[in-house]
């Protein structure tokens, strides 16, 4: 049996890789360049740092996402384990609060007696030790480099959309409502005052933003006419089909977004009882 696993990378896959490798017995070197050395998208110098949206997708056993986390927790996960005692509301999502979950993970990894960690960037792979590559997108110029001759790759992409945050001052609660999808609805035969009461006891998880046919044309034409940011050298003009920038999404048509994010299914408005075109909804603590 080898001696020790080398594992390069102290993010979300490296940690949880660590944790694993331990349970086992087995004494792990955990790499990780932080916070000697930063990508473009770290901040913090913890481990699993949560770098775009604080949310895990469903925990609902009845999709894939959900039943991939509940068989996580049946095996003992670490990051689920963390994910789910620093969760935020957020309706049918598992969300976090970043800075308490990647608190958590680095506290749990550092009070693990079988995981050392080495706070040095790793520009070598070891050929005589077994090793756990965990970089990420963001993996150092020399690294990736090696990587890729190790490979024989030469392209190695990451595809992302970064969830914008904003100030929950902004957001005239006049108009907009507390809400989960499908759980906020009005059912077909429900009374109006039964309706509010049974919504006035949902978890302010969700801030949802309700647009009638001239508010969206407004919002539309204000997107896809936006000042857009510069990209970062390191970003490609690739899109991931699977996580799309809404301002892309909607390019391609007026309609796209009602067809995708923003459809009229699972809200209804307060204002006009009806069924109502939503914006993405915007957890309200992070």
């Amino acid at each position: 049996m080898e001696e020790y696993i080398t594992i390069i990378g102290g993010g979300l896959a490296g940690c949880e890789a660590a944790y694993q490798v331990a349970k086992q017995g087995i004494k792990v070197k955990l790499y990780e360049m932080k916070p000697k050395k930063y990508s473009p998208a770290h901040t913090n110098e913890n481990l699993a740092e949560v770098v775009c949206s604080n949310s895990f997708k469903s925990n609902l056993i009845t999709n894939a996402c959900g039943l991939l986390k509940e068989e996580l927790r049946i095996m003992d996960s670490l990051l689920i384990k963390c994910a789910d005692e620093t969760s935020l509301p957020a309706g049918q999502a598992l969300a976090v609060d970043r800075k308490k979950f990647s608190s958590l993970v680095t506290n749990k990894i550092k009070e693990n007696k079988n995981i050392e960690i080495i706070n040095e960037e790793a520009i070598d792979i070891p050929k005589d030790k077994i090793v756990i590559i965990a970089t990420g997108p963001l993996t150092s110029d020399e690294l990736a480099t090696k990587i890729s001759k190790l490979t024989g790759q030469d392209k190695l992409y990451f595809y992302d959309a970064q969830a914008p945050l904003i100030a929950k001052d902004s957001i005239d609660m006049n108009i907009a409502f507390y809400g989960n999808r499908y759980e906020q609805e009005r059912e077909k035969d429900e009374e109006i005052e039964e309706w509010k009461k049974r919504i006035s006891n949902q978890e302010d998880g969700y801030i949802n933003l309700p647009m009638n046919k001239e508010e969206y044309e407004k919002f539309y034409n204000e997107l896809v006419n936006a000042e857009v940011v510069t990209l970062h050298e390191f970003e490609k003009k690739e899109i991931f089909e699977g996580c799309m920038p809404l301002e892309i999404m909607a390019k391609r048509g007026q309609d796209t977004l009602r067809f995708g994010p923003l459809k009229p299914v699972g809200f209804t408005d307060l204002r006009t009882r009806k069924k109502t075109i939503c914006s993405s909804s915007a957890k309200t603590r992070q």
